[in-house]
């Protein structure tokens, strides 16, 4: 499975990619995805490809392996990476997604790493700054808010949280 999908990534057959992922859900080896996931992020795939068969392989391992939160908070920061430069619904998406993802962590044996949660958590609020300085209000405090969300489920005693708010009361909303 794992040659065919790399086979199809060099003849640049994106579109056999979904399907490629699809057909492995029956394959028992779990690395399988770690290979697809390697050889997207290496590959010459159009962002937009990138992105969806990134996406693709996050959600199959969630739906399969919900325990191996530390393999899906890595493929989630480099595919939120890729869409907050060319998708920003996409990226939006990814934060809900963490978010939920970080939630039914808390309640397993492997919660999402601090680390990961800290880096989404910062890298959502910094970019409500970018919608506020341009002006967009509503968007702003849309991820700003998914930012403190983040920041709450996050194992440092609020420290975050407290920080994000604080910047974020200093934001003036009259202009």
């Amino acid at each position: 499975m794992a040659f065919d999908f790399e086979a199809a990534a060099r003849l640049k057959a994106w579109a056999s990619l979904e399907d490629l992922i699809k057909e492995s859900e029956s394959c028992e080896d779990e690395n399988v995805y770690n290979i697809m996931a390697d050889i997207t992020l290496v590959s010459e795939a159009p962002t937009e490809i990138m992105i969806a068969t990134l996406q693709q392989i996050v959600n199959r391992v969630w739906s399969r392996d919900s325990n191996n939160v530390e393999r899906l908070a890595r493929w989630i920061r480099c595919l939120l990476s890729l869409a907050l430069t060319s998708n920003v619904e996409m990226a939006e998406h990814l934060i809900d997604q963490v978010i939920s993802i970080a939630r039914t962590a808390q309640e397993k044996i492997t919660r999402y790493p601090m680390v990961e949660l800290e880096w989404v958590a910062t890298t959502a609020f910094n970019r409500a700054v970018d919608f506020y300085c341009t002006s967009q209000d509503a968007i702003c405090r849309r991820w700003a808010e998914k930012a403190m969300s983040l920041a709450d489920l996050n194992d440092d005693n609020g420290r975050l949280h407290r920080l994000l708010q604080e910047k974020y009361l200093g934001l003036t909303w009259d202009r």
